[in-house]
This record gives C-alpha cells, structure tokens and sequence, in this order.
C-alpha cells in the first residue's frame, strides 16, 4: 500500500509540474512604457492579457516600467513536441494554430526571439489565444520594424528610420470602397477608381510614418492589394475596414462605420495616456471635376476646429514649398477651407481631409497614375505632419 501511494504521489508530483505555467520574460528598455513594452511583444489591444500584465508584475495601468528589470509578459512557453502546434497545446482550431505560429516567426524575425520555435523546441503562445478566446482586440497596433503584409511582398518589410514620429498615431482612411468605387475617370481604355488610388497612397503614406516611429493604423484595406507601382490599378470591390467588418453599403451607415472605428481607437489610447494632440486622422480623396478643371492638392477642416486647422494649414504650406522647389514653373493653387464633413464633424481625433488631384482631368491624372507622383505625394504629406510636430 505505500508503494502504491508513493507511485501515485510521484505521478501526481509530475503532474503538476508538467502542467505549471511558465511565462516569458524579457527586459525594459529606455523609452519603454507598458503600451511600446505590450506592443513590440503583439500581445497589446487584448483586456485580458493587460490586465495579466498587471497581476503577474504586480503593477497599476500607470505604472512605470524600469529600465534593465525583467518582466513577465503574458505568452506562455511550451515544449514543442516537433509535430504540430495543435497537439503541443492540445487544441483542435487550425486557424489559431496558424496564428500562434505567425506569432512566433514575427517575434524571430524581429530579434525578439534567439531562435525559431521550430529549433529550440520553445513554443510561444499569448495568453489570450488560451484565455480569452473570444475576446476581439481593442486595437491592433503595428510595429516600429519588421514585417507588415499589408504593404504588399515588395513593400513589406519596414526599415526605422528616425524616432521624429514616435508616441504619435495615425489613423488613415483611404476614401470609399468597398460597394462604393468612388469618383471614377478614364485614360484610354481603362477606368480609374478614386478608392484605388487613395488606397495606395494611403499604404505608402503608412509605411513612412511607421518608418519614422508612429503608429498608424490603416482603416480601410484591401485583403489583396498591397503598395501597388503600376500605372493602372484594377478596380474591386473586396475592401473591409480594420478587424475584418464587412462595409456598408448605404452613405451614412458606411461613414458612421469607420468613424467608430477611429473613436474607439482614439479612446483606447487616450485612457492609455496618449493626448489628444498626439492622434490625428488622415483621410485621402481624389476629386472629381470638368475634364477641364485642374485642381492641386487641397485640405479641409472642420469648422471651428482650431488644431486641425493648424495641421491642414501646415500641409498646405509644406506642398507650396514642394511645388516651388520641384516644379517651379507651375503656381501652387492648392486652398485650405473649413467644410462640415461627415468624417470631419464625428471622429474625436483632430482629422484633416485631403484631395489630391481632379480624377476626370488628364494632366491632374499624372499626378496619381505615376507610382513615383504617388510616392511623392505620401511623403510630402509625411514631411508636413513632422514639420507640425516639432
């Protein structure tokens, strides 16, 4: 009988060990509070694994992080058993093992990881994959370097290249899409679709800001296109908005859409210690005009606005100064004007609204068919933003 019990007992014993959890550490570094500390981990936007920050470290949501001391994170370490994912955590779901694994290779390729779970057998999995199943995140933040697929294979990779953005963020709307195509032009046999268009250089626009240390969110996408360099870019209709949600197709519904979007980003990081003057909304059109009616690249605000105003001012003086360095023979005409716009009147964020170019026109069509003009365009809409924020 007491071998019995001892047998039983040394089994029990090595239960509870195989079954105990152990949580990944790693170090605060200068500059780290615990929004960039979550965040460069991907286990930021999600309540649980906050508030599991919080009680493995024994700290308040305003806590300060010290420079050099270890933290526990909330992912947890596994053995992988070298044959699958599903059957190291003992789960059945396909598409969470994918994600878990998505986790893992970022974190590696980002240097947060020595090795590839694949060769030190250490498998890593966010506590909300585990815990909080059905949790859908608040926000899903982007990184200061790594890979971003949004931007397409070519365009993927992002590089750092200044801390001149950084505790900034950016919510970029590219117009329409979806049902709605937006203002359309032709050139020769083929149409040109406003959403198209404002999508890429909203990408383009994206990738800078997050090369120079923002954090932007990208509101409406495209599963399928990324930063795109041809002349003539293929209408669709397969957009969605940031979290995978279906638009809408009537005007007023589609519009109230992505506004709470941007709301309950705005919110979130402002109950995160983000200011308001820290958080801006770019939206980016294209117009649509006479065949004959030239029109340069001009900015709205909301009336009365005052700090909107001040940033579409600002970009409005950054193309002057463009245009009479890079093409001083052409007048800069471009206008800065007060409009009560839906997306200007209901985002909480100071938002400006751009049109770039009058669609329907063959020359203002050069400056969005040109993969170059529309790299010009979001960096000189980039340089303005910094400008402001200095």
């Amino acid at each position: 009988m007491r071998i019995l019990w001892s047998i039983l007992l040394l089994f029990t014993s090595f239960h509870l060990v195989a079954e105990r959890q152990e949580w990944v550490t790693a170090k605060a570094q200068k500059g780290d509070g615990i929004i960039v500390f979550l965040s460069k981990f991907n286990v930021f936007g999600y309540e649980c694994n906050e508030k599991k920050f919080y009680a493995l470290n024994k700290l308040k949501p305003n806590s300060v992080l010290h420079i050099g001391k270890d933290y526990k994170l909330p992912i947890l370490k596994y053995t992988y058993n070298g044959k699958s994912i599903r059957s190291t955590i003992k789960i059945k779901q396909w598409e969470k093992a994918i994600r878990i694994k998505t986790f893992n290779e970022v974190l590696f390729d980002n240097g947060l990881r020595k090795a590839s779970f694949l060769k030190d057998k250490e498998l890593w999995v966010p506590y909300h994959e585990l815990k909080c199943p059905n949790e859908t995140p608040k926000v899903i933040l982007t990184k200061n370097k790594g890979v971003f697929s949004i931007f397409g294979p070519k365009y993927s990779q992002v590089k750092t290249e200044s801390n001149l953005l950084q505790g900034k963020v950016f919510y970029i709307m590219g117009g329409h899409g979806g049902p709605d195509s937006g203002a359309t032009g032709k050139r020769g046999n083929h149409l040109l679709c406003e959403d198209e268009y404002g999508y890429d250089v909203s990408l383009r626009l994206a990738r800078k800001l997050i090369a120079n240390g923002a954090t932007a969110h990208v509101i409406l996408r495209d599963p399928n296109d990324g930063i795109r360099d041809e002349k003539f870019l293929k209408c669709d209709r397969d957009e969605v908005y940031l979290g995978n949600k279906k638009i809408l197709r009537s005007q007023i519904p589609r519009l109230t859409q992505r506004a709470d979007i941007i709301n309950e980003l705005f919110l979130t990081y402002k109950k995160r210690g983000i200011p308001n003057k820290n958080q801006v909304a770019i939206m980016i059109h294209i117009d649509s005009r006479n065949t004959k009616s030239r029109a340069d690249v001009f900015f709205y605000h909301a009336p009365k606005a005052t700090d909107s105003k001040k940033i579409a001012n600002q970009l409005y003086q950054t193309f002057k100064a463009k245009y009479k360095k890079y093409q001083a023979a052409k007048k800069y005409r471009g206008s800065v004007r007060p409009r009560d716009l839906y997306m200007l009147m209901n985002v909480k964020s100071r938002a400006v609204y751009l049109e770039l170019a009058n669609i329907r026109n063959t020359a203002d069509q050069n400056r969005i068919l040109l993969a170059e003009n529309r790299d010009a365009l979001a960096k000189w809409i980039m340089d303005g933003l910094i400008t402001h924020f200095k």
